[in-house]
């Protein structure tokens, strides 16, 4: 099973206020690729003593990626307490309006219409949320976290089908390898055996020197234990795909850099452009298989 790291999913729950009330939450979550879990949280004060909780439940839940959430009221005033006046704020205007009128002697009188003009002299008091209302709103949380993780899976099980189809791919190939290097290898070694014959006849430390040239060429163009380790890793890769494990996505790239590694170097020793073809067709595919990877948990 592989669960992908991207996600979006919305959902919106109503609660019922004291006043028989119907307010809609609507909770927002959406995921991105990233190394680690981490988290980043909009919300309005009130729900903000919330945000631990929403942190701590996500990551047991999504283990990888960059969640972002985001929640919204559509009655911006629900979390609103009473509204107050700033009886501070009132009497420096106040204050202020008398001293200016008795400084420069103006005419006129100060009512009630003027103290509306003043900004800033009612004030709501924030309210945190009930017990009733937090439990509501963590619930529909949690439903949208689980209706994440299924959009995860579903495109989780996309992704394993095609790793699966380019793990089938890169047997084929390496297979393919290993039937030319086999040829290569009994070519070169019919080869090295008449020079070696040839020297043999010479009896100096130049030629010496020369046979372990041929020995060392020989053991060069030999790539049989890089074949063996790479089929080696490719089953491993295979079998970690199909584990039930969820997360495993460093896992995975840890075996695509050992593939990696034993590609180019068989590359590297062959001389045979067929075999250079077959393993640049395996690079492609490994280069294919690590850009899908860095979406999986």
């Amino acid at each position: 099973m592989l669960s992908s790291m991207t996600g979006f999913i919305s959902k919106t729950i109503t609660i019922s206020t004291d006043k028989e009330q119907l307010v809609n939450v609507s909770i927002h979550l959406k995921t991105l690729n990233s190394r680690f879990f981490e988290a980043t949280c909009r919300l309005t004060h009130a729900l903000s003593v919330l945000e631990t909780e929403f942190i701590k439940r996500a990551k047991e839940k999504l283990n990888r990626g960059h969640m972002y959430l985001s929640i919204t009221i559509s009655d911006p005033n629900y979390f609103k307490g009473k509204v107050t006046t700033s009886l501070s704020i009132v009497k420096g205007y106040l204050d202020t309006l008398k001293e200016v009128q008795n400084q420069f002697k103006l005419p006129g009188t100060i009512v009630i219409n003027d103290l509306l003009r003043i900004p800033n002299i009612f004030v709501a008091e924030e309210t945190f949320i009930d017990e009733k209302t937090r439990d509501l709103i963590l619930k529909g949380f949690d439903e949208a976290l689980l209706e994440l993780k299924k959009i995860r899976t579903a495109e989780g099980a996309e992704l394993l089908t095609d790793l699966q189809k380019r793990t089938a791919i890169m047997m084929e190939e390496i297979e393919e390898v290993k039937k030319l290097s086999k040829a290569t290898l009994k070519k070169k070694q019919e080869e090295i055996k008449k020079e070696l014959v040839q020297l043999g006849k010479i009896d100096s430390e130049l030629a010496q020197q020369q046979r372990m040239q041929l020995y060392l060429e020989l053991d060069r163009t030999d790539v049989h234990e890089e074949i063996v380790r790479f089929k080696t890793h490719l089953k491993s890769f295979d079998t970690l795909l199909n584990k039930k494990q969820e997360e495993k996505g460093r896992q995975i790239d840890f075996i695509l850099q050992e593939l990696g590694r034993e590609i180019n170097t068989i590359a590297a020793k062959s001389d045979d452009s067929t075999i250079s073809s077959h393993a640049i067709n395996i690079k492609v595919e490994l280069e294919k298989c690590r850009e899908q990877i860095q979406n999986i948990v």
